[in-house]
């Protein structure tokens, strides 16, 4: 039975190559998309991991407004600072101050238009516990100077010794004195920074905000004497368990003090709650209406040549064979193209992927840098529904190939003798 199955597919691999582009293009955005999905939660996660790789410690208010990035919360006073510093363990401690601040570029826009995220931050000193570092020029030194990241730059065309302006939301003019890159990258994904001196910090700065590299959205006026939370660097042998249980020990009610892998991870979780969850909600939409069309098609397909081979389903019959057989050789066939197709469509679910992450960054939204990277889970997830879509969709076909009459098979030879007779009568 398996000797015919495959020969029928051999038989009928024209018609059959359609079926299998359809599979291979469903399973390929299917797989893309996970990939895609897959690669950007890894590289988000790096990208963290690196900017807070000098925080051990993260102090902030243990209340908050909204879910994701978009979460907001109260501010901690700068005293605490001094505190802080007093608890046995701590190497350093310095403010997050981060808001709001839209940079104008030299062409008199925003940089970036509405769509990223728009930071005002205060520039920390300890090169640990700062996120960026500097590419170009040094290090604010006035209220009125300003490093900017190397994307926002680039964007605006913008360069370290220009004079522009940052909205906070009132317009604040800046001299820039440097570049920094965000953990090697250009910055935050698209997100613009605009880095101030303590002073400048608190003069300016709008709004409230959550960790130490975590963006914030517009607010009140952030008092004087506030900071959005404190970053800690420990002593050398000291964990960041152990740094954080102390610092707790010495922190007024309402305030928490995180270890700096639980503060990265927090980071990780809001941006793929927000924008890594709809972004891959999205793709895998477009995925779903891919499969759905090959779908459609691996049917039509099968029920063609159904149609086409019922008199072979019928001389199976004829020879012996059971409903169940004739059943199984058509859901072998199905499975077959599914696994192939599966497999090809895997392979360009990669190339897919790659496509995708090249098509955000040409309409300017630069994702997290990174090599391609699938999960084993993906892999499974888009093998499995290539082979359920075929073999469903062929099942139907399937079934009624089953229900053939073993007779049939002769009524195309019984429907010639009539015609036959007459022509040896008229030879």
């Amino acid at each position: 039975m398996f000797t015919v199955t495959f020969k029928g597919l051999w038989a009928h691999r024209r018609r059959l190559v359609g079926m299998l582009a359809a599979v291979v293009l469903g399973v390929g955005f299917l797989a893309g998309a996970l990939a895609l999905g897959d690669t950007l939660s890894a590289n988000f996660n790096n990208l963290f991991a690196s900017a807070n790789a000098g925080t051990d410690a993260l102090v902030r208010s243990s209340t908050s407004v909204g879910n994701g990035v978009e979460a907001t919360r109260p501010t901690v006073p700068l005293s605490l600072i001094e505190t802080i510093r007093s608890v046995p363990g701590v190497a350093a401690a310095e403010p997050s101050i981060t808001g709001f601040g839209e940079i104008i570029g030299a062409d008199g826009t925003a940089v970036g238009g509405n769509g990223p995220p728009r930071l005002a931050t205060y520039w920390i000193p300890d090169a640990a516990l700062n996120p960026y570092r500097l590419a170009a020029g040094r290090a604010p030194a006035a209220p009125d100077e300003v490093v900017i990241n190397r994307g926002a730059a680039t964007a605006g065309k913008l360069h370290a010794g220009d004079t522009t302006t940052v909205l906070m939301p009132t317009p604040v003019k800046v001299h820039i004195v440097g570049i920094a890159t965000f953990a090697g990258a250009d910055g935050l994904g698209t997100a613009t920074m605009a880095a101030f001196d303590l002073q400048g910090a608190e003069r300016y700065i709008v709004g409230t905000a959550g960790g130490p590299v975590t963006g914030s959205t517009a607010g009140p006026n952030q008092e004087r004497g506030q900071a959005s939370s404190i970053v800690v660097r420990a002593r050398s042998g000291v964990s960041q368990a152990e740094i954080a249980t102390r610092i707790q020990r010495v922190l007024p009610p309402g305030i928490d003090a995180l270890t700096g892998a639980a503060a990265t991870q927090q980071a990780v979780t809001d941006v793929s709650s927000t924008f890594l969850t709809t972004l891959r909600s999205i793709l895998v939409v477009f995925a779903g209406i891919a499969l759905l069309v090959a779908t459609l098609s691996i049917s039509n397909t099968f029920t063609i040549l159904m149609a086409q081979r019922s008199r072979e389903a019928a001389l199976l019959r004829a020879l012996g064979g059971t409903r169940r057989q004739v059943l199984g050789s058509v859901v072998v066939e199905a499975l077959t193209i599914g696994a192939l197709a599966s497999g090809l469509g895997l392979l360009a679910g990669l190339g897919i992927a790659g496509l995708l992450k090249g098509l955000f960054d040409s309409f300017g939204f630069h994702l997290p840098a990174g090599g391609l990277i699938v999960t084993g889970t993906s892999i499974a997830v888009s093998l499995i529904a290539g082979v359920v879509v075929t073999v469903g969709a062929g099942l139907l076909p399937a079934l009624r190939a089953s229900r053939v009459p073993p007779l049939q098979a002769f009524r195309g030879a019984a429907a010639e003798s009539p015609a036959t007779s007459r022509a040896r009568a008229v030879g």
